[in-house]
């Protein structure tokens, strides 16, 4: 009886412990797929369109380079302010660029032959991610300068 009992809590235990080995991966697999960044769609060949795309896609880059610099605390003391205000700047661009992609989009949807129009309908959506993206991330890298400069 004693062997039996023993037998099944190792059973249990190695279950318990596999079992928990697998949720921390899937968490661990989540947290990547959230870090996703986004890629730059190629031209359509709609100036207004590539414009809006190329706009928003470069304020997501220079939005992706501060969060790469505050995470180093210790190489960008010296440039906090600087960073702000561009922060501040990249904040007012982004509401710019959001007010002007309902007029962008319209006009992709009106774009002929239809596969070009598809083609820059989903540009102009993915710009308008990638604007979206840096606007939420901006709140988070003013903290983390609030903070930095605090200590």
């Amino acid at each position: 009886m004693k062997k039996i009992t023993k037998i099944l809590f190792i059973a249990l235990f190695i279950t318990g412990v596999s079992t928990e080995a697998y949720a921390q991966k899937e968490k661990k697999e989540k947290k990547e797929k959230d870090v996703k960044t986004l890629v730059k769609p190629d031209a359509v060949g709609h100036s207004a369109t590539d414009d809006y795309v190329n706009a928003s896609f470069n304020l997501y880059e220079k939005n992706q380079e501060i969060t790469k610099t505050l995470a180093n605390p210790t190489d960008n003391v010296n440039d906090l302010g600087s960073i702000k205000s561009d922060l501040e700047t990249q904040s007012k661009e982004a509401a710019q660029l959001l007010g002007k992609s309902s007029d962008v989009l319209t006009e992709a949807k009106s774009i002929t032959p239809k596969t070009n129009s598809l083609k820059a309908v989903k540009a102009v959506n993915e710009a308008t991610k990638a604007l979206n993206e840096t606007q939420k991330a901006i709140p988070g890298q003013l903290e983390q300068i609030k903070n930095q400069e605090s200590k």
